[in-house]
């Protein structure tokens, strides 16, 4: 998986996660419907048996609980898309020009990302280092970094590595550039590319079933305001 298309087809092709998917994406509608309409269920057909629920509040906590533990089921299946597409966005934010850039007529480069460079790398990148990366790593809370990482031989376990706190080394504007970019680059990920809305979009509508649920006032309070009346 080298980019997002190749993300895209595994996703798709993913029995496991997809089933996971579904079956959390249909107890927190359940859910957001209960919640909603103030529908209640009093009774459900089985083959022998007809069931009344007294106990309202018991099937909404049921389903809160169901909810959690398919976001917990379903984050099994998709930690590894996950990795993926924080692999992708990064890849593209740590490129960008802010970030780094190179001259197309010499070997001149700019950005935080060479100026961040060690003054082993730097001295030796265009002599000595056989291959060199850089990526942007996310740290808590709100921790940026840029990790080099470079080598001097085809052994890549004998690399090495250099974690270059943003805040530290540039100072409070650098950080917060960077953090608005970081955050205009997810964004614009989960408008542009569907894999972020693949994976991302059972969580949100499982947190927005748990919420509506323990927020209903609040919800038919809002509801009702947004109703429009009719006059008379």
């Amino acid at each position: 998986m080298k980019n997002s298309s190749e993300l895209t087809q595994a996703i798709d092709n993913d029995a496991g996660l997809q089933s996971k998917r579904k079956l959390l994406t249909v107890a927190s509608l359940i859910l957001l419907a209960l919640s909603f309409s103030g529908a209640t269920i009093d009774e459900a057909n089985t083959f022998i048996f007809k069931i009344k629920f007294s106990n309202q509040n018991g099937l909404g906590i049921l389903l809160v609980l169901s909810i959690i533990f398919l976001m917990i089921r379903y984050y099994n299946y998709a930690k590894p898309y996950h990795d993926k597409l924080y692999s992708i966005w990064s890849g593209r934010l740590v490129n960008s020009p802010f970030f780094y850039s190179r001259s197309p007529y010499d070997d001149q480069d700019a950005g935080i990302v060479a100026d961040s460079r060690c003054s082993e790398l730097d001295a030796r990148l265009t002599e000595d280092v056989r291959r060199w990366e850089h990526n942007y790593k996310c740290g808590l809370p709100f921790t940026r970094y840029i990790v080099h990482y470079w080598g001097y031989n085809d052994y890549e376990d004998e690399d090495r590595m250099d974690s270059v706190n943003i805040y530290v080394h540039f100072g409070l504007k650098v950080y917060l550039v960077s953090l608005w970019l970081e955050a205009k680059e997810q964004v614009t990920s989960f408008f542009t590319h569907r894999e972020n809305l693949d994976i991302l979009a059972p969580y949100i509508l499982g947190s927005l079933a748990i919420s509506s649920y323990y927020f209903n006032a609040e919800l038919m309070d809002l509801l009702l305001f947004l109703t429009p009346t009719k006059n008379n």
